[in-house]
């Protein structure tokens, strides 16, 4: 029928309009429709959605009003341009909240977290540099017999070496992250233990303090790399 249409899934869950507009969004950012391009029409939404045409118009007024779309009398709506500022505070959550699973995260994490530490590595202050060496220091002091105090420390490491990057995508993505995946990783790491990941962020940092890009890079790359593979691990233990 259409793109768009096409990669919909049937909305199950009660709040309607709110899933349509997430559903939406996340195609959108996706890239699938460049700027000026014409959406499908409310019939066409309504139908691959498995709702109302009164749901599908509700939710495309939020994106109206966030100003990614736009409805031309005549022709329909079409996508507007998206700026940073919008990615960031709107697309980019609705993203993160709507991955299909922690394995899905951890791999958008590998891509994003390993170039902020390359860019960090570039970029750092002084006192970013020092910053993170705290953090490590006070995470290391909770390695044994207090997860919630860890995971907390862990959490902001990785936000601080976002600030680092100087990348305003990479800071909202990093506080998004710890703000949704910090209660999940107290579990993760009493089943994991927090040993090797407290190695990892040891070599980053020093990689950032010595301003070595591709050295601060592969550390991030390896250490995300061990949690998506403890991940799907956990996974495949489930099923």
């Amino acid at each position: 029928m259409n793109r768009m249409v096409d990669c919909m899934e049937k909305i199950k869950k009660s709040n309607l309009v709110d899933e349509v507009y997430s559903q939406l969004l996340v195609i959108l950012a996706s890239g699938q429709y460049p700027e000026g391009s014409k959406l499908p029409s409310e019939s066409q939404l309504s139908e691959a959605l498995g709702v109302s045409r009164n749901t599908v118009r509700t939710a495309m007024s939020k994106l109206i009003a966030l100003g990614i779309v736009e409805n031309q009398q005549g022709y329909g709506n079409c996508v507007r341009s998206m700026n940073i500022g919008m990615y960031a505070n709107s697309i980019l959550p609705c993203m993160l909240a709507n991955g299909q699973d922690l394995a899905a995260a951890t791999e958008y994490r590998i891509g994003i977290e390993s170039m902020a530490a390359r860019l960090a590595a570039q970029k750092a202050t002084p006192e970013q540099i020092s910053r993170l060496y705290e953090l490590c220091e006070e995470a290391a002091k909770y390695m044994e017999g207090d997860d919630d105090q860890f995971a907390k420390y862990d959490m902001a490491f990785h936000r601080m070496v976002a600030e680092a990057s100087c990348n305003p995508l990479f800071i909202r993505t990093a506080e998004m992250i710890e703000t949704m995946y910090t209660t999940w990783l107290i579990g993760f790491q009493r089943n994991h233990g927090v040993e090797k990941s407290h190695e990892y962020h040891s070599r980053i940092c020093v990689a950032i303090a010595e301003h070595k890009p591709q050295e601060a890079s592969d550390a991030m790359q390896e250490h995300l790399f061990d949690v998506l593979n403890k991940i799907r691990s956990d996974k495949e233990e489930r099923q």
